[in-house]
Order: structure tokens, then sequence, then C-alpha cells
């Protein structure tokens, strides 16, 4: 299935983030958003086996990535259309439109 991209506020993340976490099947990337477009891999899950969790350079920087939520507004989840679905589902009202790119 294609990969879709879920946006929302970066206040909102936290039970996405554990509903991820749960299912670990899920291949997922978490972008923060700077002016519309994408400017760091928060976090990230390519599948079985592997987890999913915080990036890398997150987890090197802060002793809690989640702080890191602060530098953004907003957020893109990018995963396959299926997990789209439960998310919205599962969410409802969390997600919207993507932010307009700026003037």
């Amino acid at each position: 299935m294609m990969p879709q991209s879920l946006y929302l506020r970066a206040a909102d993340l936290e039970p996405v983030y554990g509903w991820l976490e749960q299912h670990g099947e899920a291949k997922v990337e978490v972008w923060g958003l700077e002016n519309g477009r994408r400017s760091a891999l928060l976090a990230y899950g390519d599948g079985p086996p592997d987890a999913f969790g915080w990036s890398n350079w997150a987890t090197s920087v802060a002793q809690d990535p989640s702080g890191l939520l602060e530098l953004f507004e907003e957020l893109e989840l990018a995963v396959d259309g299926d997990v789209a679905t439960q998310l919205n589902a599962d969410f409802p009202g969390v997600f919207h439109p993507a932010p307009a790119p700026p003037a």
C-alpha cells in the first residue's frame, strides 16, 4: 500500500506515539515540520522486527526526546495506508489537512 501523510499538532502526539509503540508492525516516520516542510526525523519504525522509537539524533541530544516536540508546532506521520485508516479511526479529530506552505 502507498504511504500516506497524516498531520497533527505536536501537542497531540503522546497518545498516537503510544499507539505506534504498541503496533510495531507499522512502518512509520514522524517528522517535525517547519514552514510546512519536513525538517527533522523525530521517530520511526521499519516494521518487524524493529521497534518504533525516537530517532538516533533525538536520543543523542536529549535524555527525554519528547522534549524536542516543543521545537515543532506541527508534525507529519508518513505511514502505510492501512495504518493511516486505523489511526484516523482510533484518534478522530486529531489529524488535519497538510499545513499550507508559506507564501
